[in-house]
């Protein structure tokens, strides 16, 4: 995306409204910053992201033609020029300089995608995260802590923000890229830094899981940071658990067969297959069995 140019272009984000913002995510285990945690007021700078980190961005993404794409910052309007023009995407930056918004807006109309764009001046802590599918940002890093809490709490799981040099402090990125940058003139270090995050479901909780054709159940209890899960069972051994957007994988043992309960969470509900597991790799030729869990 664009945001922190070569002409040091300032723009001051309108942050009064946030320190009032009524928002949870502790779900996600992570500590919720008090109401009176000061409210960042430093200028913003504007610095364009180079074409190469902008492709890769919406790449490392996804982004494809059911997306919707919000670009906090916009700037000149490359990232949504692109998400639209290149990845069939609807887009929509926001930007608070107006000469910006006017000038992405031309831009739009000259590549042909100003019917699936949008440039509006909006403050970013008053905006409904539910309605995107993909988040990027080119901010400093006071910036995305404070949005952090309402990108978890509002956007829905298997979205996913991307990030342009600065990350969410605890909250660990699924993915990170590295880009050689000997002359880059701004940042920490000489290289450009791409990270993404899929919001994840909300998994914590203990889940009674039931296979189908089987008169079984197994009691599976998991805690939960972010997007990271741990998992225990009520018999046999959790070998590992993983959890990306809503898609909840755990590979358990029990007596002498591993197997990997694999689906998608929805609220309460837990839906997949059940796989056994071959000695060296995660797939065999037995027909998986259906499975389905609900939290207790």
């Amino acid at each position: 995306m664009s945001s922190p140019a070569p002409a040091l272009r300032s723009r001051r984000l309108l942050l009064a409204s946030l320190a009032t913002l009524p928002f949870s995510a502790s779900s996600f285990g992570q500590p919720i910053a008090p109401a009176s945690t000061p409210v960042p007021t430093e200028e913003v700078p504007y610095v364009q992201t180079p074409p190469l980190l902008v492709r890769r961005m919406l790449q490392m993404a996804e982004v494809n033609s059911r997306d919707v794409l919000w670009d906090l910052g916009s700037g000149d309007g490359r990232i949504v020029i692109a998400a639209a023009r290149d990845f069939g995407a609807r887009g929509v930056g926001y930007e608070i300089d107006r000469s910006l918004i006017r000038e992405s807006r031309a831009l739009a109309k000259k590549a042909g995608v100003a019917a699936r764009t949008q440039f509006l001046e909006r403050d970013l802590f008053e905006l409904a995260f539910s309605q995107p599918s993909v988040v990027t940002l080119y901010l400093l890093p006071e910036y995305n802590e404070r949005l952090k809490p309402l990108l978890l709490a509002q956007m829905r799981p298997g979205s996913r923000v991307v990030s342009h040099e600065w990350d969410m402090g605890d909250w660990l990125p699924d993915e990170t890229l590295l880009f050689p940058a000997p002359d880059k003139p701004h940042g920490t270090k000489k290289e450009h830094r791409v990270m993404l995050w899929v919001i994840p479901a909300a998994t914590a909780g203990r889940w009674q899981v039931a296979l189908e054709n089987k008169q079984e159940t197994v009691e599976i209890a998991l805690d939960q940071r972010y997007q990271i899960v741990t998992a225990t069972a009520n018999r046999g051994k959790v070998l590992w658990s993983s959890l990306r957007g809503n898609i909840l994988s755990v590979a358990w043992q029990d007596e002498s067969a591993r197997w990997l309960l694999r689906g998608a969470i929805h609220g309460n509900l837990w839906r997949g297959e059940l796989t056994k597991l071959g000695a060296w790799s995660n797939s065999t030729s037995q027909q998986a069995v259906r499975f389905i869990a609900k939290r207790q």
